[in-house]
């Protein structure tokens, strides 16, 4: 890498009167500057001045963006909105600009909490078990303060009962390490007090690696501890399960029990975001199809109630995404399944058939109204 020391320039060239105040300018600001970033020949008056004009543009546009940015700061009161601001409309100030990035913030945060009442969540601390950092803001859900309703994917929604409030616990479910960006909605996965994570060693050493990954996805967030408070923006959710599934896939490399089911699972809490903010989530329904296709597969689910929730899934996800001959085949896993366990019960009376038939009378009374329009409007 070639870099060339103005002192180096003033030395030399010093002696043109025409290029000596923008040496100055320069020489004043800057030690030293990359020469093969600009290829003007150095050995001659108009080589150099040439040269000297475009490292002085280049660094005035530089200085524009960080006055840009100090004033944005100002008006926003939050870097990771400045930074939001300049990647959609670049480090020019306009208050049309500034007025729908703090509407979006705004409206997202509406979304999250509504109405009046006593607030349905407490704080608890935590540890990251990746990097050891202590005192991590986790956001539990109080019992009964919340009617929790599932969707036709079996993604919950809230509504406040009694005297709390309404809260999308799905937008701060996700609890992110600030420095290591680890990321799960379990508090197993955490180490809490004298209970230590769940996880094993082998995933922890490979998420300690990892970290270049995870930083790739926040791109523009530089606050990464006031970007995951609450009220979580829209876009803050999605991270945080983008954040929780690069976990989830590395345990899944390890073959570790669920970890496709996670991984599906927060697919579909992702589109059900998207879905909220008027946006097309079928990437995310296929992305969440694709995962639990292999859960299944692979038997990735050692419960029993969990594996027929992952067979009722694939039939939904199927026909809300077109392909009612898949999710018919996949009614016919049900029916398989209930024969077999007939068969199984002769010799072991102790086992049943209820979970099997209940998830299977679920996806039947999906099959029957395939042909409504608006059986998946919602989702």
């Amino acid at each position: 890498m070639k870099f060339v020391h103005f002192s180096e320039l003033w030395k030399t060239y010093s002696q043109w009167g025409s290029i000596r105040i923008t040496m100055v300018h320069l020489r004043n600001r800057h030690d030293k500057i990359r020469i093969d970033t600009f290829p003007e020949k150095l050995d001659n008056i108009d080589g150099i001045t040439f040269f000297l004009c475009r490292v002085k543009r280049t660094f005035s546009m530089a200085i524009d963006v960080v006055e840009v940015k100090r004033r944005l700061l100002s008006l926003l009161n939050d870097a990771n909105l400045v930074n939001e601001y300049l990647r959609q409309f670049g480090p020019t100030l306009d208050i049309k600009h500034i007025k729908s990035i703090k509407d979006a913030r705004a409206k997202s945060s509406a979304i999250a909490e509504e109405g009046s009442g006593q607030d349905p969540v407490f704080d608890i601390k935590i540890t990251c078990p990746v990097c050891g950092m202590e005192d991590i803001l986790c956001y539990e859900l109080r019992a009964k303060s919340q009617q929790i309703q599932k969707s036709r994917f079996l993604v919950p929604s809230y509504l406040g009962t009694g005297e709390y409030r309404k809260v999308d616990y799905t937008l701060i479910a996700v609890t992110v390490c600030p420095r290591c960006l680890f990321a799960s909605p379990d508090k197993k996965d955490w180490t809490r007090a004298e209970e230590k994570t769940q996880l094993p060693n082998s995933v922890i050493m490979t998420l300690q690696e990892k970290i270049g990954e995870r930083k790739a996805i926040l791109k523009t967030v530089s606050d990464v501890k006031n970007y995951f408070v609450r009220p979580r923006s829209t876009d803050s959710a999605l991270v945080s399960y983008q954040l929780a599934m690069a976990r989830a896939r590395v345990e899944a490399w390890y073959e570790q029990p669920y970890a496709l089911y996670k991984l599906g699972a927060y697919a579909l809490r992702i589109a059900k975001i998207i879905k909220d903010t008027e946006g097309d989530n079928r990437e995310s329904l296929r992305e969440a199809l694709g995962f639990l296709e292999e859960a299944f597969r692979t038997s990735n689910c050692p419960s029993e109630e969990i594996e027929m929730q992952v067979i009722y899934s694939i039939v939904a996800l199927n026909l809300k995404l077109g392909d009612q001959k898949k999710a018919n085949s996949f009614i016919g896993v049900f029916t398989n399944l209930h024969n077999s366990r007939v068969v199984e019960m002769k010799e072991d009376p102790k086992l049943q058939l209820m979970i099997i038939d209940k998830w299977s009378e679920k996806a039947k009374y999906l099959w029957e109204d395939r042909d409504r329009e608006d059986l998946f409007k919602d989702e």
